[in-house]
């Protein structure tokens, strides 16, 4: 028996109510008492990783195994009874609707490196867009499916999927961190298909380091290398430590023979964000094909306009300035700024991103005529291993 259940009363543990049961799993998991059968399970607070741990501890103590897709088709406990009484669960859908609409051109908003989009879901009820609003999930996140490693196979899939639900344009397109990377891909097919762009709007997304340019890429090692000294100088001084610092950035700049980054270097992936082993095997496969399908991929140059919305902090392992590589690929490239960090913007800060994706829908003339509905706040979410 886990901890989380043995904090359940015995007398509920033993009984077979399922309500009851997952009312106290659900009061232990996110640490309030504050639940009730129609609680919503993201208005209380939660995020990535406590939707991993509430399911985990479900199938721990039921025996019944729910994806982590699950929590997008049953959000309260009333909800997610009925669904650990049918048999067999909703079939997988790359769409996760965020906000209903009227049925007009809708919002995507693909998902970041680890193929969820449970951070999304406090930004998409903020959106100001008379269509709907639906959050794009990577294939294998539940384990039915095996995980993509070609974006390029990704972007088709995608493709397919948002014109079922919206078979023309205009098209309004939204990535985070990687997810901008999808969001320019599927962007050009649709234009290619000679369908229209309204809006394709980049949250602190970056490209692999081997596509920026050599310049941006030797800032970025410099900066380190400047930290890695300023340490240093706090503390009795160690030439060998910084030596040895200055000869493993160094050797990152440094090409193989046929003009490509040493392999070595970009196989520690330094830049991402590190995984959790404790997350279930479909999460980490799919972020492993997720990460292999980014240094497969080579950005190429969308005709069209973008914003770009840049952290305020960033990332110390991206470039200061995201016009150093990102201008050459697009037609033309307007940048704002969001408080936070790269894994602090699309949560703490969520009502300023949709306030930017609200003013471009409006320039776009997507936006809608009324006000979108207000959320309560919740607690700052972290949901960074699963970006």
């Amino acid at each position: 028996m886990t901890a989380l259940a043995m904090q359940i009363p015995s007398d509920r543990r033993a009984g077979n109510d399922r309500l009851d049961l997952l009312l106290g799993l659900w009061r232990c998991v996110l640490q309030t008492e504050d639940v009730a059968l129609d609680s919503n399970f993201f208005d209380l607070g939660g995020d990535s990783l406590l939707a991993v741990t509430l399911l985990m501890e479900i199938e721990r103590t039921t025996g019944r195994h729910l994806p982590i897709t699950a929590i997008y088709d049953a959000q309260t406990v009333a909800e997610q009874a009925l669904l650990l009484a049918d048999d067999p669960p909703p079939a997988f859908s790359p769409l996760v609707l965020l906000k209903p609409g009227d049925g007009t051109s809708a919002l995507f908003i693909f998902h970041g490196i680890g193929g969820t989009v449970l951070e999304f879901a406090k930004l998409g009820k903020l959106i100001d867009i008379s269509g709907e609003v639906y959050a794009v999930q990577a294939q294998g996140v539940d384990g039915t499916l095996p995980p993509l490693d070609s974006l390029e196979d990704m972007a088709e899939l995608y493709c397919r999927v948002i014109r079922q639900k919206q078979p023309a344009g205009p098209y309004c397109l939204c990535g985070y961190s990687f997810g901008g990377l999808t969001a320019i891909e599927v962007a050009r097919r649709l234009r290619d298909a000679g369908e229209e762009i309204a809006l394709l709007f980049l949250i602190d997304a970056y490209a692999h380091p081997v596509t920026w340019p050599r310049k941006s890429l030797l800032k970025v090692r410099l900066r380190r290398l400047t930290k890695v000294i300023s340490s240093q100088m706090s503390q009795p001084f160690r030439i060998a430590t910084v030596l040895t610092a200055a000869k493993t950035i160094i050797g990152k700049m440094q090409r193989d023979k046929t003009g490509n980054p040493v392999d070595a270097g970009a196989r520690k992936r330094r830049w991402l964000l590190n995984k959790n082993p404790d997350l279930p095997l479909p999460l980490l496969e799919t972020r492993s094909a997720a990460e292999m399908g980014l240094y497969r991929y080579k950005p190429r140059h969308y005709p069209g306009n973008a914003v770009f919305l840049k952290a305020r902090y960033p990332d110390p392992d991206f470039p200061d300035d995201p016009r150093h590589v990102w201008r050459k690929l697009f037609k033309h490239l307007k940048v704002r700024v969001s408080p936070g960090s790269h894994l602090t913007i699309i949560n703490e800060h969520a009502a300023d991103v949709a306030s930017h994706i609200n003013a471009c829908l409006r320039e776009a003339g997507c936006a809608a005529a009324q006000a979108p509905a207000t959320v309560r706040e919740a607690p700052a979410l972290v949901s960074t291993r699963l970006v």
